[in-house]
């Protein structure tokens, strides 16, 4: 990855994970749509590629994905102080909500009002979800192999449920193999 642009700063960095965290919902994946524009588009501080390659790091690595990734970027921008700072921004007010959420839902889990609103909620991350994989797709896929290495890994995920994990290592040995004299 390259040298992140020197005018970040560790409170920047905390800032706009914070903003990330506080403002992003739904898992892991709609996260990446906050990450994408927040840190790329918007602030500039990565470029497309670097944000994929962080996204993979943070899927191939032990612990919560969207964490990891934060991770990754935050090293990226700023070593270890980077990292420290995007991991407490990015996890602040979600470890606050959920917790103060937890009760509530423990309290009001026959709610008709509440089920509506997590059917709603559920319908847009899927969205959000399609939005990702899109934009990452349009990156990632360039040509027949790399079609190829996306639909069997989906197949051997969705239909014969083969460990994520064992995929993605599977996939780098081969991807060795087949990309090796490319670059």
């Amino acid at each position: 990855m390259e040298e992140a642009p020197n005018n970040i700063t560790v409170k920047d960095i905390f800032l706009k994970f914070l903003k990330i965290g506080t403002f992003s919902f739904g898992g892991v994946y709609s996260m990446l749509a906050f990450f994408e524009r927040e840190l790329v588009e918007k602030g500039k501080w990565l470029t497309y590629e670097e944000f994929v390659e962080s996204v993979a790091i943070g899927q191939m690595t032990p612990g919560p994905p969207i964490v990891n990734t934060g991770i990754c970027i935050g090293y990226n921008l700023k070593r270890i102080k980077g990292a420290l700072a995007a991991t407490a921004g990015q996890s602040f007010t979600g470890i606050l909500l959920a917790i103060l959420l937890a009760v509530f839902y423990v309290k009001s889990k026959g709610n008709v009002l509440l089920i509506s609103v997590m059917k709603g909620v559920g319908a847009a991350v899927v969205g959000l979800l399609l939005s990702i994989i899109f934009k990452m797709s349009k990156t990632t896929i360039k040509d027949v192999k790399s079609a190829l290495f996306a639909l069997i890994a989906f197949f051997a995920l969705a239909l014969f449920k083969l460990n994520p994990i064992g995929l993605i290592l599977a996939s780098g040995i081969a991807g060795l193999f087949v990309y090796r004299g490319r670059h």
